[in-house]
């Protein structure tokens, strides 16, 4: 393993594409470091008086320690447990950090009606309730894990965005994040979300890529950051599923009849390498999000498609994590920031 503290070589290639990859207002210079909630729900699922449904839904699956949900047509990747949602807040906590404060970069002014899919925690869409007092916002997720005290405009539902969705023509806004590897038809979800948007309104999505690169060195292929992506690939496969999603998703957006779609790449480090001070912290916080969650992402894939013990996984994350933290790799991830309009015309999108 290389020493963390060494200095890099001179002339050290930036870890960015071109710089029109970025935001206009997220750009900054790149280079080594040289120095309970029953009332909650409102939907889907308070829509039915049954008493079993809503106590299976809170029954959650046990799988090696870990719980997940109950409801829902697939099986989502991520566990639900305390541990899992102080995970899904610390990447909120990176989201805001890498857009510098932005909830959204959509050109929406004042939303009247938001929805955000795959909520997790809900703190997002708790945030867009408190910016905007005026707006119906509306959280959907597969465990109702939602804090009860919310902005009296939000409102929570247990509910599965692979499913149909009764709203059409309703939304200003609809929100999506870290969906990568939830669901088996990307193209079909992007018509669902055209049809509940209002013509005018937009589909956002942010998501990080599967991949661990370096633009100074090259990874022999038993090094874990080749091998993470390779399994992550053929696990997907097996499961049916896509987690490289993140070139897609502007073509699969046109696809569906969105017009007007933009997409930026941010490169996210992992680790505090850059001597930009944002995306040096941007960095300490993605290498934190990875250490704590890379077991998380990957355990239920890597034991249910690819075979691999409790035991085997841990070993491997905790090569990843070795990894993670030697800075003379210089690795980096993109962060993917899609988001399109639905036409003010009455078309209905693609079928």
């Amino acid at each position: 393993m290389a020493n963390n503290d060494a200095n890099p070589p001179a002339g050290v290639p930036q870890p960015v594409g071109a710089t029109s990859d970025i935001a206009p207002s997220l750009l900054a210079p790149f280079g080594a470091d040289e120095d309970d909630a029953d009332s909650t729900y409102g939907g889907s699922v308070a829509g039915t008086d049954t008493t079993s449904l809503l106590s299976s839904i809170a029954r959650y699956r046990e799988e090696n320690g870990r719980t997940y949900h109950s409801y829902g047509t697939m099986e989502h990747w991520g566990p639900n447990d305390d541990k899992a949602q102080d995970q899904q807040d610390l990447s909120h906590h990176l989201w805001g950090l890498a857009l510098k404060g932005q909830l959204f970069l959509a050109p929406v002014e004042e939303p009247q009606e938001v929805l955000d899919i795959g909520c997790g925690t809900g703190i997002w869409p708790i945030e867009v309730a408190e910016q905007f007092p005026d707006a119906t916002v509306k959280g959907i997720d597969l465990s109702p894990i939602q804090p009860t005290w919310v902005p009296p405009n939000l409102f929570f539902e247990v509910d599965d965005y692979n499913m149909d969705w009764l709203d059409e023509e309703k939304f200003d806004l609809i929100h999506a994040r870290e969906l990568l590897g939830t669901t088996p038809d990307w193209p079909k979800l992007y018509q669902r979300a055209f049809r509940a948007l209002k013509p005018g309104g937009w589909l956002e999505q942010h998501e990080p890529s599967l991949f661990f690169l370096s633009d100074v060195v090259k990874f022999e292929k038993d090094h874990p950051f080749p091998q993470w992506g390779q399994l992550m690939v053929e696990a997907g496969e097996k499961a049916g599923l896509r987690f490289d999603i993140g070139a897609e998703m502007k073509g699969w957006m046109e696809q569906a009849g969105f017009v007007n779609v933009t997409e930026y790449r941010m490169p996210w480090l992992i680790g505090g390498w850059s001597k930009d001070k944002h995306q040096r912290e941007v960095g300490q916080w993605n290498q934190l999000r990875l250490d704590l969650g890379i077991a998380d992402f990957c355990s239920r894939r890597f034991h249910n498609q690819m075979g691999l013990t409790p035991e085997e996984i841990e070993v491997f994350c905790a090569r990843l994590r070795l990894a993670f933290r030697d800075k003379s790799l210089y690795g980096y991830q993109w962060a993917h920031f899609v988001y399109g309009q639905r036409p003010l015309s009455a078309s209905n999108g693609s079928n």
